[in-house]
């Protein structure tokens, strides 16, 4: 939000009312992207989870425990994973004939 406020600023300097609401849209169109797409992908990477359990487990800690649930729902839930000695990988050697 810091630093949107420039971006306003400039945005208002060179062209008005309409390129605010440019900036503004191209902003939110960064951050859907960002917080639904990018930051569940790079989490399931670093923890080696897939991406579907990444984003669900996001959306339910923030449900639950608001912004600290973002920040710690991903290793409490590798945590928990870790105690119940489940693995990403015995899942897929079940599979495998």
């Amino acid at each position: 939000m810091i630093s949107l406020i420039p971006l306003l600023i400039i945005g208002y300097n060179i062209g008005g009312l309409t390129t605010v609401t440019y900036v503004l849209v191209i902003i939110a169109v960064l951050h859907f992207i960002e917080g639904y797409f990018l930051n569940p992908k790079l989490m399931s990477t670093k923890m080696n989870l897939p991406m579907f359990y990444t984003f669900s487990m996001l959306l339910f800690s923030e449900h639950y425990l608001g912004v600290w649930g973002l920040i710690l729902g991903i290793p409490i839930f590798v945590f928990m994973l870790d105690i119940l000695e489940i693995t990403h990988e015995d899942s897929f050697e079940k599979v495998k004939p």
